[in-house]
């Protein structure tokens, strides 16, 4: 036991690569004691000085080597490339549990069908996340940073093959084949290939705004590189975790409905697209807070030659009695009635005070949303049934339900009867 110590020892040493310099200091110490004991004498001394020398320069030959080849080897390696790794496609073959993250992954998804068969063939995983192509802010988002070299609409019908495909494919298997969507867009595609082995490996292509060509640079890592091995293997694990199983359910579809948003009150932008509007259109009832609170904004308006229009209902019409049962506090139709005409009086004072292109119609219809339509928005007042306050809301041009309620404004208007001043 004993003598295999020593020979560990010995063969330690010997492939230690400091040995030259240990030789080197032992002969030095050993001459200088016997130089200084005159033991050795002065010829002697001279030639082990001499080979002591020789010895450091073949010590300084091989570090200068060894730097040397340090070198070239660094200036032979970089972390990013332009194209992907040329085994990359042999790893994922070989693979037994894949991850891929990105936007569409239709071109990775069509070059990994043979090798997912035969993966999910195997008892293997392959886990896919890509965008939501239902959600038309993140696919407009997609289309203008990734994509913008491509028509709009190109990346949610990239995607919508994607997932067809992959749906597809998962029914034919029957294997581990997952499949999710994500509502948010990663900084990096990445391919994580059987990151819990000693073999695991993660390709990484950053997504680059608005490429020239491909969108790089490319970079590997591996379990060597520790921490930033792990750091992206995680980044692709939260981001899976964030997604949402495709097909959607009836409830995850229901999470991703749009949600109207109401308000209690408008704020100060209301002011401002009034006074910057050339021809604001005003439904409602009566109206009577907008004229009592705007009378000032009104009539400087008209007098700078705006056009104004205000929509109400025909006091002298069975919808009183509708609007009265509306109200929240119990309100008689003659209370209802005296609410119109009162605007009707202030607004003749507003016409004949500024001359001004004003106009007013009467509906029989009992209006069950006014509108105030402006150049820059439509600011909508839902008249809920004998609740506090009406629920508000504002649509841009571009939202789904501006054209509904701006059409349903102007067919009133084109029905209602002109008001007699």
């Amino acid at each position: 036991m004993a003598n295999g110590r020593i020979r560990r020892a010995l063969i330690r040493v010997v492939n230690d690569d400091n040995l030259d310099l240990y030789l080197l200091g032992t002969v030095a110490l050993v001459f200088t004691v016997l130089g200084i004991t005159g033991v050795s004498d002065v010829k002697t001394t001279s030639a082990a000085v001499v080979a002591l020398l020789a010895l450091l320069a073949f010590s300084q030959i091989r570090s200068r080597r060894l730097i040397e080849q340090i070198g070239a080897g660094a200036r032979g390696t970089t972390l990013f490339s332009r194209d992907f790794p040329a085994d990359l496609m042999t790893r994922r073959a070989e693979a037994f549990d894949i991850l891929v993250v990105g936007v569409s992954m239709t071109r990775t998804v069509q070059t990994m069908r043979t090798d997912m068969t035969s993966i999910l063939a195997a008892g293997g995983r392959v886990r896919v996340l890509v965008l939501d192509p239902t959600d038309p802010a993140l696919m407009a988002a997609a289309d203008n940073r990734i994509a913008v070299r491509h028509w709009s609409g190109t990346t949610a019908k990239r995607i919508t093959a994607t997932l067809d495909d992959l749906t597809s494919l998962r029914a034919v298997t029957g294997g581990r084949l997952e499949i999710r969507v994500s509502s948010v867009i990663p900084s990096a595609g990445l391919q994580c290939l059987d990151t819990a082995s000693p073999r695991g490996l993660v390709c990484a292509q950053y997504y680059e705004s608005v490429p020239d060509g491909e969108s790089g640079p490319v970079f590997t890592l591996r379990p060597p590189d520790g921490t930033w091995y792990q750091h992206f293997v995680a980044e692709a694990e939260r981001l899976w975790e964030a997604g949402t199983d495709w097909p959607f359910t009836a409830a995850s579809s229901a999470q991703r409905a749009p949600r109207p948003v109401f308000a209690d009150q408008f704020g100060p932008e209301l002011d401002t697209a009034i006074d910057e509007t050339p021809d604001l259109f005003i439904t409602g009832v009566a109206r009577n807070v907008i004229v009592n609170t705007a009378f000032g904004r009104l009539s400087s308006k008209l007098a700078a030659g705006d056009r104004v229009r205000f929509l109400l209902v025909d006091p002298d019409s069975p919808s009183i009695a509708t609007a009265a049962s509306r109200y929240h506090e119990p309100r008689t139709d003659d209370s209802v009635r005296e609410r119109v005409l009162h605007t009707l009086r202030l607004l003749a004072e507003l016409k004949n005070s500024t001359g001004g292109d004003l106009s007013v119609r009467l509906t029989e219809h009992p209006v069950a949303a006014g509108v105030i339509r402006t150049d820059v928005a439509l600011f909508g007042e839902y008249f809920t049934y004998r609740t506090r306050g009406p629920a508000k809301f504002v649509l841009q041009s571009a939202d789904s339900g501006y054209a509904t309620f701006t059409e349903e404004a102007e067919k009133l208007w084109e029905s209602a009867k002109p008001h007699e001043w």
